[in-house]
C-alpha cells in the first residue's frame, strides 16, 4: 500500500520512465532502420549514374503496368530493368539532343505509325485494335468523365514506356545508320557460306576421362585465367549456401484421417436434396460447368462417364487428395461458340436500360445488332453489332462460360451481371467438332496434410542441427552423422528468391536475405530454422531447412575460387586437363584416325558440305578443318564437347564470286546492326555506376 501511495504521490516519475522506455524502443528502430537503409534512404532502391530509383515510383508502376500477374519476383525483377534502362536512355538521349514531342507521342499511340508496345498490348483480329484505340483518343481528348483515375494512371506510366521504347529506337538507328561494309568483308561472308568440305573426324568425349585420371590444380585455374581474364569476371557479389531440408512427410496415419474426412460427407451428398449448395457449404468444388474425359481425374473419368446419374463415386485417391464426386448430368458440348454482346457499366440507369432492350428484343421490335451498335460501351465489339467472334470452349467454369457454352439456346437473348459489368448475351452459332460428352459433377476432397506431430518432429530436428551446429565443421560432421543430405546452391545474388531446388518464393527470399546480411560471415550457420509452408497453399508447413554460408565471392576479377564457384567456367577447366590426357593418349596413334577410334571405343565420323558459317558449338573444330589441305591430319583439337582429330577428304570446293555482292554486303551490315541492337543496353550498363539497394527493402 505505500509502494502505491508513493506512486500516486509522485506520478510523474512513472509518466517519465514510461516515456524513456518508450523512447529507447523507438531508438533501437531508428537504429536499425539506420543500419539497413545505410548504403540509401528509405525510399531509394537504386541509383543509376547518380540519378535516384525511388520505391515510390517503382511500386506505382509495377501496380499499374503488371497488375495481373502473380508472380511477384519476376515483375519486380523486370520493373527493374525498365527503371535502369529508361534512366540510361535518358542520359544518352539528353547528351544527344533527342527527345519525343506531344505530336509524335500521340502518332505513337493512336496514328499511323503505333508504338510496338500499344501493337502488343491492344490486339484486334487482324493488327491493333483501332476502334479501341480511337475511343480512348476521344474519351482522353474530351476529359470524358468515363475514365477511371486508374486507367488515366495506367495510360501516363504507358506513355513513359513509349517515350523510352522510342528514343532507345532513335539511338539504335543512329549507331546502324553508321554501318558500313567494305568490299572484302562481304566477299568474306560470301566464302564463308558458300565455301564447302567434307572431312572426316573423331571425337573421344571429356566423360570417357574421369576425374581421377586428369587431377585439376590451383594452377590450372590460374592458366585458365591467364588466357581469358575478363571471362568471368563478377559484375556482383555472390554467396554459396550448404542446405538440409527436413521435408515434412505425411504418414499412412494421416492419409487415413483425410480418408475419414472426406467419406463423412458420402451419405450427405448422395442424399442432398441441392447438390450445388451441400457441396460448397461443406468447402467441396462446383462451377457448374461439364468436363470431357481429358479434363477429368485419369483414375475415374471412366466411370464418371459411364455410371448413372446421381451415383457417388469413391472415395479414389488422386495425388495426395482423398475425393468423392457425385455425377448430374452429361451431355454433347460444343468445341466453340460464337457469342456477341451489348455491355455497360453497372449502375441504376444503366440496369433499366438493359432491361428495355432486352425487352425490345424479346418482343422482336429491334435488332441485337443494330442496339449493340448504339448502345454498348464495350467499343471494341460494338462496332460489329456486338459480335466478340469465335470463342474456344476451355475447362475454366464462371457464370459466362456455363452460359454460352451449356445453358443458352441459339440466337435466343439472356441478361448476366456482375458487379462492374451488366450484359445482354446472344449465341449466334456452335461448333461440334470433336463431339466430347460432357460430365457435369460436384467434387468433395481432403488433402492428406502431415500432422502437427509430423510437422514438429521435422522441426525438432531442424533445431537440434541448429543446436548442435555452430561451426561449419559440427554442421558437416552432423549431416554425416544423421545420414542427411547436404546441398549446394548454386551462387547467389542479393536479389534472388530463389535457392538451388527449394520452392521459390518469399521463404527461399528469406534464406537469401540472412544469407547477405552484413552480420552473416563465411561457415556461419543460420540460428533459425527456415520454414517453407505448402506451395499448394495448405495450411502447414512442408519443410524447414537449415543453412550455411560456403562461400562469398565479392565483385570484380575472376579467382581461382570464384572459377571453382562457377559451374561453367569449373567444367572448362576440367575440360582443359581431360583434354591433355586424351592428347597424350592419341599420340600413340598419331595420324591414324581409325586406329585413335578404335582405342577409345569411338567411331570415326564424316562431315559433308560443311560451310564456316556452320561453325555452330565447335567453331575451332570447322575452323581446323578449313585451314588443311585434303588427306593432312590436324593435331588434336580440344573443343566444348571433346576432343577432335580430323582430316579433309575433299579439296575446298571455292566457288565463283559473283559480280554483285550487293546482297552479301547487306548480309554483313544486317549482322553487325543485329549485335548493335542485342549489345546496346549491356553496353550503356557497362559504362554506368549501377547502385542497386534492392535487397534491403525486398
Amino acid at each position: 500500500m505505500a509502494l502505491i501511495g508513493t506512486i500516486r504521490k509522485n506520478g510523474w516519475i512513472l509518466i517519465v520512465a514510461m516515456a524513456l522506455a518508450l523512447g529507447g524502443f523507438i531508438l533501437m528502430d531508428i537504429v536499425q532502420n539506420t543500419s539497413n537503409y545505410a548504403a540509401a534512404d528509405i525510399n531509394t532502391l537504386g541509383k543509376v549514374n547518380g540519378v535516384e530509383i525511388k520505391r515510390s515510383e517503382f511500386d506505382t508502376y509495377q501496380a499499374l503496368i503488371y497488375s495481373k500477374q502473380d508472380n511477384n519476383y519476376q515483375v519486380r525483377q523486370q520493373t527493374w530493368e525498365y527503371f535502369v534502362e529508361n534512366a540510361l536512355i535518358k542520359k544518352e538521349a539528353e547528351a544527344l539532343g533527342l527527345g519525343v514531342d506531344r505530336e509524335e507521342l500521340r502518332d505513337l499511340e493512336f496514328g499511323d505509325n503505333l508504338s510496338p508496345i500499344i501493337v502488343q498490348r491492344y490486339k484486334g483480329d487482324a493488327g491493333p485494335d483501332r476502334n479501341y484505340l480511337n475511343s480512348v483518343k476521344t474519351a482522353i481528348d474530351n476529359n470524358s468523365q468515363q475514365l477511371q483515375p486508374e486507367f488515366l494512371a495506367t495510360w501516363a506510366e504507358q506513355e513513359k514506356e513509349i517515350i523510352k521504347e522510342r528514343l532507345q529506337e532513335k539511338i539504335t538507328a543512329m549507331l546502324t545508320k553508321a554501318i558500313y561494309a567494305p568490299k572484302w568483308q562481304a566477299e568474306m561472308v560470301f566464302r564463308e557460306s558458300n565455301q564447302r568440305l567434307d572431312f572426316s573426324y573423331v571425337r573421344i568425349p571429356y566423360d570417357k576421362v574421369t576425374a581421377e585420371e586428369a587431377p585439376v590444380t590451383d594452377a590450372d585455374y590460374q592458366a585458365f585465367l591467364k588466357e581469358n581474364p575478363k571471362l568471368y569476371d563478377l559484375p556482383e557479389e555472390t554467396r554459396v549456401l550448404n542446405y538440409v531440408s527436413f521435408d515434412v512427410i505425411p504418414t499412412a496415419g494421416d492419409s487415413a484421417i483425410a480418408l475419414d474426412g472426406v467419406q463423412k460427407y458420402f451419405e450427405g451428398l448422395r442424399t442432398a436434396e441441392n447438390d450445388s449448395t451441400y457441396v460448397v457449404s461443406n468447402n467441396g468444388a462446383y462451377n457448374g460447368g461439364y468436363l470431357i474425359k481429358a479434363e477429368l481425374p485419369a483414375t475415374v473419368a471412366d466411370t464418371l462417364l459411364k455410371l448413372p446419374l446421381n451415383t457417388v463415386i469413391g472415395p479414389y485417391l488422386d495425388g495426395n487428395t482423398w475425393n468423392i464426386a457425385k455425377i448430374l448430368d452429361r451431355k454433347q458440348v460444343p468445341d466453340s461458340v460464337r457469342i456477341s454482346h451489348i455491355a455497360m457499366q453497372v449502375n441504376p440507369e444503366n440496369d433499366r436500360r438493359i432491361d428495355s432492350l432486352l425487352n425490345l428484343l424479346n418482343t422482336g421490335k429491334a435488332r441485337f445488332d443494330s442496339l449493340a451498335v448504339k448502345f454498348s460501351q464495350d467499343t471494341k465489339s460494338s462496332v460489329k453489332g456486338g459480335d466478340l467472334g469465335w470463342v474456344g470452349r476451355t475447362a475454366e467454369g464462371n457464370e459466362l462460360a456455363n452460359l454460352v457454352f451449356y445453358k443458352a439456346e441459339e440466337n435466343k437473348v439472356y441478361k448476366l451481371k456482375n458487379t462492374q459489368v451488366i450484359q445482354l448475351i446472344q449465341v449466334t452459332g456452335k461448333k461440334f467438332i470433336n463431339n466430347h460428352t460432357g460430365v457435369k459433377a460436384v467434387f468433395m476432397s481432403k488433402t492428406i496434410e502431415p500432422s502437427k506431430n509430423m510437422q514438429l518432429a521435422a522441426k525438432d530436428r531442424a533445431v537440434t542441427l541448429v543446436q548442435s551446429a555452430k561451426t561449419m565443421e559440427d554442421f558437416n560432421t552432423q549431416v554425416l552423422q544423421q545420414n542427411l543430405q547436404l546441398l549446394t546452391s548454386a551462387p547467389l545474388k542479393a536479389n534472388d528468391f530463389g535457392v538451388g531446388v527449394l520452392p521459390t518464393g518469399d521463404d527461399a527470399r528469406e534464406i537469401v536475405r540472412w544469407a547477405f546480411d552484413e552480420k552473416t560471415k563465411v561457415n556461419s550457420i543460420s540460428q533459425q530454422v527456415f520454414v517453407f509452408r505448402d506451395p499448394a497453399g495448405g495450411y502447414f508447413d512442408s519443410k524447414y531447412v537449415v543453412a550455411a554460408l560456403k562461400s562469398i565471392t565479392p565483385k570484380g576479377p575472376a579467382t581461382v575460387a570464384s572459377l571453382k564457384e562457377n559451374p561453367e567456367a569449373d567444367q572448362k577447366v576440367k575440360n582443359r586437363k581431360k583434354a591433355e590426357v586424351i592428347t597424350s593418349k592419341m599420340l600413340a596413334n598419331a595420324g591414324d584416325l581409325a586406329g585413335i577410334a578404335s582405342t577409345w571405343g569411338v567411331t570415326v565420323d564424316t562431315a559433308r558440305g560443311t560451310s564456316m558459317a556452320q561453325g555452330g558449338s565447335e567453331p575451332r573444330v570447322v575452323g581446323t578443318a578449313f585451314s588443311l589441305e585434303k588427306g593432312a591430319v590436324s593435331s588434336p583439337i580440344a573443343g566444348n564437347s571433346g576432343v577432335y582429330i580430323l582430316s579433309p577428304i575433299t579439296d575446298k570446293i571455292d566457288p565463283q564470286l559473283p559480280a554483285d555482292i550487293t546482297m552479301f554486303r547487306r548480309q554483313a551490315s544486317s549482322t553487325a546492326a543485329a549485335n548493335i541492337r542485342i549489345g546496346l543496353m549491356d553496353s550503356l550498363r557497362k559504362m554506368a555506376k549501377l547502385e542497386d539497394f534492392r535487397s534491403k527493402f525486398y
